[in-house]
């Protein structure tokens, strides 16, 4: 069984050095596993790092750079499809529709379960269901499954993620800190999901993995969430392996290890074999050699906002950083991160960056949409708000690639604008968020986000011309997302240019293949113009 925490971060939980009392029931579960201390994700954002738990490759490799942006493509293998064609029963229960099924991780699964239409949220927010709803058809499916075969059952919580809105009781239980109340609320959630298991007679033979995606940054280093830098506190995630023979129970390990390292482990514990050439380890009954690290990168950055992308790679003797500038940070010694060793002298910066071109010149898998004509390849947009505004059309700049691009660790006053807009506009200033985003288009052509939420607060208001404006100018600098295609189709309907509006609806169909949404839309301006 697969466990991920969404936005969790490992001092969160007492067994990772967090406050007592937030987290009992996996704090009591780490008692019967192995916990990675110093346990890496790939990337600080939710698809991209799933994406790696079930394929086993690093984002590079998988091509899943941002969510809601380019679907995991079908040439991936996925764990769950390893699983199924040994005769696994396989099943997944997610909890935001970031993870939804169109986006490809669904690869493999018998049972994907979603959560349906939701009541429209936060403008910063995807749509979500609590962990106890999530849990609960988890653990329905657990008692009903057919018994006689094995399983891989992969249970996705969501509710650590902003805005932070936990039940009185759980904020009570942390002492009135509502990010971790979230927490405390995924905690009594997971508790009931392993009481479940610990009742079926499989318990015995089963093993579970627990991680987190990715932190949260809660301000460090001027980053309210997470998403845009690499810094410890959204690098470093919570990862507990139960193996059921006991091994290494209770034991804090300060091995390398990285999220990536899911696929293999569990497929060994089924007793599957791996294919060659993916990025992770089998910490199934295996140690990790001292010399074993692990790539990670944020694009989010560099998708949204028109800064450079981060680049970087982690081991035990520290973390090499790369976001336009080199970053170097000793194990162990500055959990703060705020001593920068890189001009130093003292470091091997070269050795660093070695690893990291290994890793940029690796097989990459095909890219979903990449057979589009160029001409029909622009704008695609993410949840309106959730920083999401990349291109899918062309091929980013490769690790370590110079851009030229200002450094992200130098924007977050402007990150911090952004956020500030999107409150504005939850807040039902809708005109005056658009002027705060103009602000900052005008300050930053290249902030793509702005563009497309700009846009699609226009349409709100019932500003289409002016929308479809804002839009195309995202179209002209190369993302490519649904919500922009969907939100210009719209503009273009309303115009009264149904031919035009069918390219878009098509393109957004393209890019989230099978969404019933954007099928919707082609279906109905196709019966149009007929």
């Amino acid at each position: 069984m697969l466990i991920t925490l969404d936005t969790t971060r490992a001092d969160a939980l007492g067994c990772f050095g967090g406050k007592p009392g937030i987290t009992p029931r996996l704090d009591a579960f780490a008692r019967e596993c192995i916990a990675y201390d110093e346990a890496a994700t790939t990337a600080p954002l939710t698809l991209p790092a799933h994406a790696s738990m079930l394929t086993g490759l690093y984002p590079p490799r998988h091509g899943v750079r941002d969510n809601l942006l380019t679907a995991v493509p079908p040439e991936a293998l996925t764990l769950a499809e390893l699983a199924r064609d040994s005769g696994c029963a396989t099943a997944a229960f997610v909890s935001a529709s970031v993870l939804e099924r169109p986006w490809g991780l669904a690869q493999g699964f018998d049972v994907y379960d979603e959560p349906g239409a939701l009541r429209p949220g936060p403008l910063s927010h995807v749509d979500e269901r609590s962990s106890p709803e999530t849990v609960g058809k988890a653990r329905a499916w657990l008692r009903g499954r057919d018994r006689t075969r094995p399983f891989f059952l992969w249970v996705h919580v969501y509710d650590a993620h902003s805005p932070y809105r936990p039940d009185a009781r759980f904020l009570a239980q942390a002492g009135g800190d509502a990010y971790r109340g979230e927490i405390a609320e995924a905690d009594d959630s997971i508790g009931k999901l392993l009481d479940e298991l610990r009742a079926d007679p499989s318990w015995g033979r089963t093993t579970v993995l627990v991680a987190a995606d990715h932190g949260e940054s809660l301000g460090e280093h001027g980053e309210p969430t997470h998403s845009i830098l690499c810094y410890r506190a959204c690098l470093r995630v919570p990862f507990l392996v139960r193996h059921p023979d006991g091994w290494r129970a209770g034991e804090h390990s300060q091995e390398t290890v990285s999220v990536v390292d899911a696929f293999p482990t569990l497929g060994a514990a089924l007793g599957l074999v791996s294919p060659a050439g993916i990025d992770g380890i089998d910490l199934d009954h295996h140690a990790v050699g001292d010399d074993r690290g692990a790539y990670f990168e944020s694009y989010a950055g560099y998708l949204n906002h028109g800064w450079s992308p981060i680049v970087g790679w982690i081991d035990r003797r520290g973390k090499y950083v790369d976001g336009g500038a080199p970053e170097y940070y000793a194990f162990g010694t500055d959990p703060a991160e705020s001593n920068d060793l890189a001009g130093s002298g003292g470091v091997d910066l070269a050795r660093y960056r070695a690893r990291i071109a290994e890793v940029a010149a690796g097989t990459t898998l095909p890219i979903a949409g990449s057979t589009v004509p160029e001409d029909a390849r622009r704008a695609q947009a993410g949840r309106l708000g959730y920083a999401a505004a990349g291109d899918a059309s062309k091929a980013p700049p490769k690790p370590l690639e110079p851009t030229g691009l200002p450094l992200a660790r130098d924007r977050m006053s402007e990150l911090a604008a952004y956020y500030a807009a999107v409150d504005r506009a939850n807040a039902g200033d809708l005109a005056g968020s658009i002027a705060d985003l103009q602000t900052i288009v005008e300050t930053n052509p290249g902030n793509v986000a702005a563009l497309d939420m700009m846009g699609a607060l226009l349409i709100r208001l019932g500003r289409w011309g002016e929308a479809r404006a804002a839009l195309e100018r995202m179209l002209a600098k190369g993302p490519d997302r649904v919500t922009t295609r969907t939100n210009l189709g719209r503009c273009c309907e309303n115009a009264g240019d149904l031919a035009q509006a069918l390219v878009h609806y098509r393109r957004a169909l393209e890019l989230k293949p099978g969404a019933p949404d954007q099928a919707g839309d082609v279906a109905r301006v196709t019966a149009l113009l007929r």
